[in-house]
């Protein structure tokens, strides 16, 4: 079998000249989920306890309980080699100033941290960074490293990233805290109108995996048979392939559903919440991370 040369025209010679050949190994998807039980259960918490949990908070602990499964999600490379941490700290990012700017706030722990401690937490920090009260922001994103070049501030975040994570050396005379981005990322579009979007791996926080969550809008969908229209969510995510494969992330992906699907089953803590008598579910509900063999994902399920 031969190959015939062909010449390279227009934005084709362009885009050669542009972009090198593919390199990095990410893999991308997205799930669509029934969210009736988790509204029911937002407005559960919110009379029982007094917050509001939003479902960008939610989908963090349910990402959080299913890394307590699957720890290889909630590991780093470090010297080449996967580390993996034995808390699941979530970083939210949060909308600054109208889109103005773009930070967050790690919430450390989430695994072990009921949806009222995550959104109590989560807002208190949130306030601080909106406030200008935030030293971490003040003083790196914001001060020193905001007024950089840009060709400096790329090598300096290169040092700073080999500095906190192969040597353990967090530069806290410029403000930073160890472990800046957790070992997750969520980022929650809803609040702009997008649906499906899939957010870039950041470098500097060796995160194996992104996690974006979309709007939430009324939808066909299929319960036993038969059409009907329920609040459906749309969450999508990046992740790092030299970390996990097709195998660990259907188990992440089954474990989020499930907790997102019927958050009260998850929840013992938190009492006095009663969920409704509903059907939902593209997943049989069982323990979360559960170790048994996938089934065989149907086409359009995985993507990679």
């Amino acid at each position: 079998m031969g190959y015939q040369r062909q010449q390279l025209r227009g934005f084709r010679k362009i885009a050669n000249a542009m972009w090198r050949a593919p390199q990095d190994g990410t893999i991308y998807g997205y799930k669509s989920i029934d969210v009736t039980l988790t509204r029911e259960f937002q407005a559960q918490v919110k009379e029982r306890y007094g917050v509001w949990p939003s479902i960008g908070q939610l989908v963090g602990r349910g990402i959080a309980l299913a890394l307590t499964k699957v720890p290889d999600g909630n590991s780093k490379l470090i010297w080449g080699r996967p580390y993996v941490k034995d808390t699941v700290d979530v970083y939210f990012q949060v909308d600054l100033g109208d889109g103005q700017d773009l930070s967050g706030v790690v919430v450390p722990d989430v695994g072990k941290k009921t949806p009222v401690q995550v959104a109590t937490e989560l807002r208190a920090i949130s306030d601080k960074l909106r406030s200008g009260k935030d030293e971490q922001y003040e003083k790196t994103q914001k001060g020193c490293l905001g007024r950089m070049p840009v060709w400096l501030l790329r090598s300096l975040l290169g040092v700073f990233t080999f500095l906190e994570y192969n040597l353990g050396i967090t530069p806290t005379w410029l403000g930073a805290r160890p472990e800046p981005f957790g070992t997750v990322m969520v980022t929650n579009v809803s609040k702009f109108g997008v649906d499906v979007a899939y957010a870039p791996l950041v470098p500097v926080s060796r995160v194996p995996f992104v996690a974006l969550v979309g709007q939430v809008a009324d939808r066909p969908w299929a319960v036993d048979g038969e059409v009907v229209i329920r609040p459906v969510l749309n969450v999508s995510a990046t992740f790092d392939h030299r970390l996990l494969d097709g195998n660990k992330i259907g188990r992440i992906v089954r474990a989020v559903v499930a907790y997102m699907e019927n958050p009260f089953a998850f929840e013992p803590e938190l009492d006095q919440l009663t969920p409704p008598d509903v059907k939902v579910g593209t997943v049989e509900h069982k323990s979360v991370g559960e170790d048994e063999s996938p089934p065989v994902p149907e086409e359009g399920e995985q993507a990679g």
